[in-house]
């Protein structure tokens, strides 16, 4: 059975981002497991690590399927909880951006946790943190509230609430934002494809600036600013 798991968030893209403790942690664990979303499909936190991965290191594939059936996950998510507590030794299972935040991690964390499992988690930089770095904007000062909302969820609402707004997955909020109509200059939007990946994309403006084909994507996320 497992000594210790460690759940690492590995940042959002760029390997130079890795903190020193995850590539401490990554290097000397006896087993590396990595989520896929699909069989057959690469694992984007592998892509992250695979440069400073040892060599003839074991890694291995933890199906985290895309669906909104909670029974069809719960079932994937036991199975890949079995499969780390199964292991030998130290293990380290590698997430996206910060284990702590919309995380495949947290999935499985709370089978091991049930199980009194040895668990630590080494946090990552997450995306929102990353984007604003890119966007070259701050994510709030002072006294300024911050949101982060999935899908955009109830956007209006929060809008009027909050001085930024994280939205992360941004295939709708196209739509959301320009149903603002007349408060649509009231805004700073910056959206981040990929961010500090290779193939990263950026654009930051006013609503009516911007186009969002490009990041009506899984990986893409949003911040908006209150306009002052």
């Amino acid at each position: 059975m497992v000594d210790k798991i460690y759940g690492i968030g590995v940042g959002p893209g760029d390997t130079d981002l890795l903190t020193l403790k995850a590539v401490n942690v990554i290097q000397n664990a006896d087993t590396i497991f990595v989520p896929i979303s699909k069989e057959g499909k690469a694992s984007v936190a592998y892509d992250i690590i695979k440069t400073i991965i040892p060599e003839n290191k074991k890694v291995v594939e933890l199906l985290f399927p895309m669906s909104k059936d909670v029974e069809f996950l719960q079932k994937h998510w036991n199975n890949a909880a079995e499969k780390v507590m199964e292991e030998n030794g130290t293990v380290a299972v590698v997430t996206i951006g910060d284990a702590t935040l919309y995380s495949t991690f947290s999935y499985v964390w709370h089978i091991f946790n049930e199980n009194n499992i040895d668990v630590e988690i080494i946090n990552g930089i997450s995306s929102p943190f990353a984007a604003a770095g890119v966007l070259n904007i701050p994510l709030v000062e002072g006294d300024e509230k911050l949101a982060i909302l999935p899908q955009g969820k109830d956007l209006e609402k929060y809008l009027e609430e909050f001085d930024t707004l994280i939205v992360m997955k941004t295939n709708d909020l196209e739509e959301k934002l320009k149903n603002l109509k007349d408060k649509k200059d009231n805004y700073l939007v910056g959206v981040v494809n990929r961010v500090t990946s290779k193939n990263q994309k950026t654009a930051l403006g006013k609503i009516d600036e911007i186009d969002f084909e490009p990041f009506k994507d899984y990986l893409s996320l949003a911040i908006i600013k209150k306009l002052k």
